[in-house]
């Protein structure tokens, strides 16, 4: 069987990381901004309410709750930290302790679940930079699955078990000429892939979880060109379309990352791929 999950970043404009503070900044302008995100939300809920499919959008506590629940109304959300921080300190040079972490997630889990109503079940850390001192108390805060690992693209790509819950990875590979490619769309809203990149990427993949991942915001601007014009935000739109409405052709089953990882059990305690 082969399960499609498609799963969005709903997190401020633009975003980055920045030398000296632990939350995000938007662009070059070292600001927060969720306007971008919450226009992108929208379109990227009606697309999938139009697919008949339900999405996991993996979201940042503040922009969640800057833009509100409607927008991603009828999907399951997950966790993708309070302000976008870079808990790793890679960037930002100031590594998170213990303490600042739990106060993150307990603030995170809250918030998500003052403006849904529900409680949220997956984590995708900020930045795909997941460590020890994070994602080992992921699970005292309800967390049951991870989507912050790359596993590599082959025959089957299935979750495993790692930090005490389920991973569910996106996938990573090379594209016929040789290139990387990973199943985040990030490439192709900056124009410099197209869908059939990653519908060929699929077409290797005989069993498992294919995590398709992208961001709010990406619908609306982007990192090169700034804000789109009415142009470019229907080719993107279109191109996400043309994504996921062939990948459903091809026989692939849309689920949300919830319902993935009850669907895949997890194997032991590294990646299973080939």
């Amino acid at each position: 069987m082969r399960a499609l999950c498609v799963t969005v970043d709903l997190d401020r404009d633009v975003n980055r990381a920045a030398p000296g503070r632990t939350e995000a900044v938007c662009g070059d302008d070292m600001c927060c901004r969720c306007g971008s995100s919450g226009e992108g939300a929208i379109i990227l809920s009606e697309l999938l309410d139009d697919l008949n499919i339900r999405g996991t959008f993996f979201a940042e506590a503040y922009t969640l709750m800057s833009v509100g629940a409607s927008s991603v109304s009828g999907h399951e959300v997950a966790l993708h930290g309070y302000d976008h921080e870079d808990f790793t300190g890679q960037v930002s040079g100031m590594p998170m302790c213990e303490r600042d972490i739990r106060d993150v997630m307990e603030r995170s889990v809250n918030t998500v679940k003052d403006v849904t109503g529900a409680t949220p079940r997956g984590f995708r850390a900020p930045y795909m930079r997941a460590h020890d001192p994070l994602m080992s108390i992921l699970g005292e805060y309800g967390i049951e699955y991870d989507s912050s690992e790359y596993a590599s693209m082959g025959r089957s790509v299935m979750p495993y078990l790692k930090w005490g819950i389920t991973e569910i990875p996106v996938p990573k590979g090379k594209d016929a000429s040789g290139r990387t490619i990973a199943a985040y769309l990030w490439p192709m809203h900056e124009g410099n892939r197209g869908p059939r990149d990653y519908i060929e990427m699929a077409s290797g993949m005989e069993e498992g979880v294919f995590v398709i991942a992208t961001h709010t915001w990406h619908m609306v601007e982007s990192i090169k060109g700034g804000m789109m014009d009415r142009a470019r935000r229907e080719k993107n739109l279109d191109d996400v379309r043309n994504v996921i409405s062939s990948l459903i052709d091809s026989g692939y089953e849309p689920m949300t990352m919830e319902q993935a990882m009850g669907r895949f059990p997890p194997s032991g305690s590294n990646a299973r791929t080939g």
